[in-house]
């Protein structure tokens, strides 16, 4: 009796070690590219117009951000702008008809106290040499004369400077001035698109942890999305099987349902082995290393679910 148990058991263990090594297939998951959107800034959420599980589109808006404090930093800076606009206006107009009038007017006051310096002068001249006069005094009348002939000449450059006009350097500040304001404009404006997480893909929402009212960080995860048309399949490969691989190499894959099998090909495979190190390996051990792989899906069977099981053999 013992003996039969014996050999019962002995070749139930051949039996599931010849099922093993028949055993050419591995088990995988369909996988598609993610696509996350960020926070751009710390700040309220004000909307979410989808939900986890909604087909989006390209360009499609899926949440806002609180705009208020972007557009009032806009309105200064467009104010900021106008006010250079104006300034230009000005410089390039030039100076008005009535300042230059004044200018002329500034003219001829200054040349009509020279006249009156210059008599006082010469007044002041003749009663020193009469004796009735003193030096001092007449140093007196030649300061005034001098410091009105000072005052025409500076009332003079005055009214030539406004006669040519505004110098090109002036306006050569003026536009510089209009260029960085409208820098700053723009990027408040680009502040302003960046609130609003706008789809770049036709996808499916996968995550979408956040509601209106909540406060987020800058570079808070917001939406995750599932790309439609880049569904592949993740599976490890042994070791064993390694060298049989190479990109671009077809791989029967077969869903986890009433799916036919169907070919895929190898879009990728991972240099070094996961989790153990191959060099920390005995001989024996090598064998059951695992090697990352990719298989791109043919179009056919882009509807495969997300996280659908398949198995996954040579062809």
């Amino acid at each position: 009796m013992k003996n039969t148990r014996v050999a019962f058991i002995t070749l139930l263990l051949v039996a599931l070690s010849a099922c093993e090594q028949e055993t050419t297939g591995w088990y995988g998951i369909v996988e598609r590219e993610r696509h996350s959107l960020s926070a751009p800034v710390s700040e309220l959420i004000s909307e979410v117009l989808v939900h986890e599980g909604d087909h989006v589109t390209a360009g499609q808006v899926l949440l806002r951000l609180n705009d208020s404090g972007v557009l009032a930093r806009i309105t200064q800076r467009e104010a900021e702008l106008a006010e250079l606009f104006a300034v230009r206006e000005e410089l390039t107009q030039g100076p008005r008809r009535e300042a230059i009038a004044r200018a002329e007017s500034a003219v001829q006051g200054a040349q009509a106290d020279v006249l009156d310096a210059e008599q006082k002068w010469q007044r002041g001249e003749q009663l020193v040499r009469s004796g009735a006069g003193t030096q001092a005094e007449l140093d007196q009348f030649l300061a005034a004369k001098d410091q009105a002939a000072a005052r025409v000449e500076q009332a003079k450059q005055q009214l030539s400077e406004l006669r040519n006009g505004t110098r090109p350097e002036q306006l050569m500040q003026i536009e510089a001035r209009i260029a960085a304001a409208q820098g700053r404009l723009s990027l408040e404006q680009k502040a302003l698109q960046d609130l609003s997480l706008i789809s770049a893909h036709d996808a499916v929402v996968d995550s979408l942890p956040w509601q209106p009212g909540d406060r987020v960080t800058q570079g808070a995860a917001l939406v995750s999305l599932l790309i439609d048309q880049q569904a592949y399949v993740r599976v490890y490969v042994p070791a064993d099987a390694r060298d049989q691989l190479a990109l671009g190499a077809p791989l029967m894959v077969k869903p986890d349902s009433d799916t036919p099998a169907f070919s895929a090909s190898i879009r990728y495979i991972r240099a070094q082995p996961a989790f153990t190190p191959f060099y920390a390996l005995n001989e024996r051990d090598r064998a059951r290393l695992m090697y990352l792989t990719e298989l791109a899906l043919p179009d056919s069977q882009s509807g495969l679910h997300t996280g659908m099981t398949v198995e996954v053999s040579l062809p």
